[in-house]
């Protein structure tokens, strides 16, 4: 389901994806603020529709246009034993800070926190880790 919210001129485009940071001090002063802070803090979301309303924005210089967004969690890696698609799991990082590995986004993936409950809708092999871990790719969902 999609929700109405603001975003800067820049980012309103169909497909553009961020992830929400909460609010920011030039916002305390913001007449249309309660239409623009009310995503989940660290959640990831993608727009699907830019509508043609515009308001002016102190934090990011120019006008914030009026969109839909979605909830859009990352793909990621997941330890490859105990994932099954459909269950419900609480995101845990792994410990790496190997930045050059090809796996790296997957393993650290932007918009995805510790503890966050994904459900896991499809796991694909598993990945060649450098340090051994055994981990797969997993495509999922915030659960409803």
């Amino acid at each position: 389901m999609a929700q109405i919210t603001l975003i800067g001129e820049r980012q309103a485009v169909a497909g553009h994806e961020f992830v929400y940071r909460g609010p920011q001090p030039e916002c305390r002063e913001c007449r249309v603020k309660a239409a623009c802070l009310n995503q989940e803090v660290g959640r990831r979301y993608r727009v699907v529709r830019v509508r043609d309303v515009a308001h002016p924005c102190l934090l990011n210089e120019e006008r914030a246009r009026v969109v839909e967004v979605e909830a859009a969690p990352p793909e990621c890696s997941l330890p490859a034993r105990g994932a099954v698609e459909g269950a419900l799991v609480a995101y845990e990082p792994l410990v790496c800070a190997n930045a050059a590995c090809a796996n790296y986004r997957l393993c650290h993936p932007v918009g995805l926190e510790r503890g966050t409950r994904l459900r896991i809708m499809s796991i694909g092999r598993e990945l060649d880790c450098p340090l051994g871990y055994e981990i797969a790719p997993a495509r999922v969902a915030y659960p409803e």
